[in-house]
């Protein structure tokens, strides 16, 4: 629906002001760049009520709302030197920061020194841990341990033994002990 609306608005605003431009109508003008902004305005609350209502209905995340999630996500220094983890390029490099469902994911790139693409999952090779095999999904559900959204494939840090804590305009990786796993 949201589509269809966007389609509309473009096209009333670019066609509609081409059109006027080209028969000389103010009006047509006018109309054209007052209508297709209030389509597209409308497209944009109509976005922001199903994320509202989804939130208030504790429903799952749809595919939408998770690339909406992603392209918003805030990219933060990421630092594992406390526990030995060297992020991928370098030290001072900023990945996304997403939580979904009170879990908190991280872009499989940040992790590239330890990751190894396997099948249709990837195995993490944490120093000082044994090896975790993780099934990769196409899109995110509940729970999901690994997932590709635009491109990128995202893990659950609880998943591989980590926590993050975000600090300011940073994330620092912290090991999970086996005391936290069951709380």
């Amino acid at each position: 629906m949201r589509a269809i609306i966007d389609l509309f608005g473009y096209l009333i605003l670019v066609g509609g002001t081409v059109v006027g431009f080209l028969n000389g109508s103010v009006t047509l003008i006018v109309l054209s760049l007052f209508g297709g902004p209030v389509l597209l305005g409308l497209s944009h609350l109509i976005g922001i009520a199903e994320n509202v209502q989804a939130r208030l209905l504790n429903l799952p995340p749809t595919p939408d709302m998770v690339r909406s999630l992603v392209k918003n996500a805030p990219k933060l220094v990421v630092d594992g030197t406390d526990i030995g983890i060297d992020v991928y390029p370098e030290a001072g490099a900023s990945y996304e920061w997403l939580e979904l469902d009170g879990e908190a994911y991280m872009r499989t790139k940040a992790l590239r020194k330890y990751v190894e693409h396997v099948g249709n999952g990837y195995a993490f090779a944490l120093p000082g841990r044994e090896k975790v095999v993780l099934r990769a999904l196409d899109h995110y559900y509940e729970g999901a341990p690994v997932f590709w959204s635009e491109g990128h494939a995202y893990v659950m840090l609880s998943a591989i033994g980590l926590s993050a804590v975000r600090e300011n305009d940073r994330i620092a990786l912290r090991a999970i002990r086996p005391s936290d796993e069951g709380a």
